[in-house]
């Protein structure tokens, strides 16, 4: 077995790039998509049960703090795994354990802290990101299942993550796959069969993520990982929590400011009605399959660039950043064109509420009109993090979801109105694009002073720049 499992780290370092990337991207691409696909169905299902376009919206308000939860996940998980896979690239197998183990533990006590605080202060919290009188009741039934359940969320994060930057890409996506296909069968049964209604919509979430634990954590309780999972004489490690956290920070920011600019467009469009940010709402969980599709290709590209860095092979690293590019950018110019053309069709699965289309098909066009800028800035961060670059990467994350999108959506909305909510997002695209231009010229031009130092024998690429 550890032959096998020796095998499955040295494809990052020696298959084709391409296919090395390609079979790492694909299973992760479909465990996001999956994702992605059955939150949508948890809307999908809650919008045509009796509580309507409010329930959407109340599902709609809890969606910043669902984000919240999955960036404080992020932080250990991104960190966790870009590290892992650049000491499995350098053969520090013993940190390499030691780094998964401290990632486990720490996503599982965050998850911990969340369902503590959100059970105490869920109600402010959700009349503060836009919940009415009308729909706070739906929202507080949603947030406490899902509060409670956190633990177990963050900890498949961990588990996920770490699976994929051992190159274990098909064992990290049938935990996944598993658990939110039994979602999309669990929902019509909990909103419709036992008549509980949004309620039943975050039963079902909470149950199917317990089903993904126990897959997802069999893999280390059987011994089937590169880098084991052991708590017995464990002690954390500051230097290994302080390199998880700046390297993860970056991802965690970008979730974290995802989530504020939820938040800010839900309270922008407050004035417009629930039918508003239930429209919002809509187009923020299919705009989310696009952004599942390139994220999922970014965690496959990631392992490998990671690990190439770490064993020192530089060319092979160029070409999985020259091929991790030119396929993002094309990942992002068809989600574009497909919600510009398909606009109706989409928003219809999902409403019939003429208000709510009204606002929601042009607001889907615009919404995903920079989308291939989205996906190259999206690349380049995930490059930044397999270099151990923390800096890059925080620039990046912060650029287009905080400095650029919340700013943005708050000056045109006070001066546009709904109009200037809807062409935020490609306001923001544009002006985070330039920055990751930048930062790409720059990461090409390191790449070529470091190769030319590691041959002269002056740098050890392993060591934090």
């Amino acid at each position: 077995m550890d032959e096998a499992i020796d095998k499955r780290a040295e494809m990052m370092g020696t298959a084709r790039v391409p296919s090395a990337i390609i079979k790492l991207a694909i299973p992760a691409i479909i465990s996001m998509a999956v994702m992605a696909i059955y939150n949508m169905a948890d809307t999908y299902f809650v919008s045509i049960s009796p509580e309507g376009y409010l329930g959407t919206a109340a599902v709609s308000v809890y969606m910043p703090v669902m984000l919240i939860t999955q960036a404080l996940s992020i932080l250990f998980a991104a960190g966790g795994a870009a590290y892992l896979s650049r000491l499995l690239g350098a053969k520090e197998k013993e940190k390499a354990g030691r780094t998964a183990t401290t990632t486990i533990t720490l996503s599982f006590l965050s998850g911990v802290l969340v369902a503590v605080l959100g059970c105490i202060f869920a109600k402010p919290l959700l009349l503060a990101l836009g919940a009415s009188e009308g729909t706070i009741g739906l929202a507080l039934d949603y947030a406490l299942v899902m509060f409670i359940a956190a633990p177990v969320q963050l900890t498949n994060m961990a588990f996920n993550n770490l699976l994929r930057s051992e190159g274990s890409a098909v064992q990290s996506m049938t935990g996944m796959v598993i658990g939110a296909v039994l979602n999309i069968v669990l929902d019509p049964i909990f909103i419709f069969t036992f008549q509980m209604g949004v309620l039943g919509a975050a039963v079902a979430t909470a149950l199917s993520q317990v089903v993904a634990f126990v897959i997802l954590s069999s893999n280390y309780w059987r011994k089937k990982t590169i880098a084991p999972f052991r708590l017995k004489g464990f002690r954390f490690d500051r230097e290994i929590i302080s390199y998880i956290t700046r390297i993860g920070s970056s991802t965690f920011l970008t979730q974290l400011l995802a989530a504020v600019g939820f938040a800010v467009i839900n309270v922008c469009a407050k004035p417009y009605g629930d039918a508003a940010i239930a429209a919002f709402g809509i187009v923020n969980r299919i705009q989310f399959l696009g952004f599942a599709l390139v994220f999922g290709f970014a965690q496959g590209y990631q392992p490998v660039a990671g690990y190439n860095f770490g064993a020192h092979k530089f060319d092979r690293l160029k070409s999985a950043m020259g091929f991790g590019i030119a396929v993002a950018l094309l990942i992002g110019l068809a989600v574009t064109l497909l919600c510009n053309f398909f606009a109706v069709p989409m928003m219809t699965l999902f409403t019939t509420d003429a208000y709510v289309m009204e606002i929601g098909v042009p607001a889907l066009q615009w919404f995903t009109a920079g989308f291939t800028i989205t996906a190259f800035t999206l690349i380049m961060m995930m490059t930044h993090q397999a270099f151990g670059k923390a800096a890059g990467a925080m620039i990046l994350s912060i650029s287009r979801q905080g400095v650029c999108l919340i700013p943005t959506v708050i000056v045109l909305a006070t001066t546009q109105g709904l109009w200037g909510i809807m062409i935020s997002p490609l306001v923001a695209d544009i002006i985070s694009g330039i920055i990751a231009v930048v930062l790409a010229v720059r990461i090409f031009k390191y790449i070529k002073i470091t190769k030319e130092e590691y041959a002269l024998g002056l740098l050890n690429p392993n060591e934090e720049q």
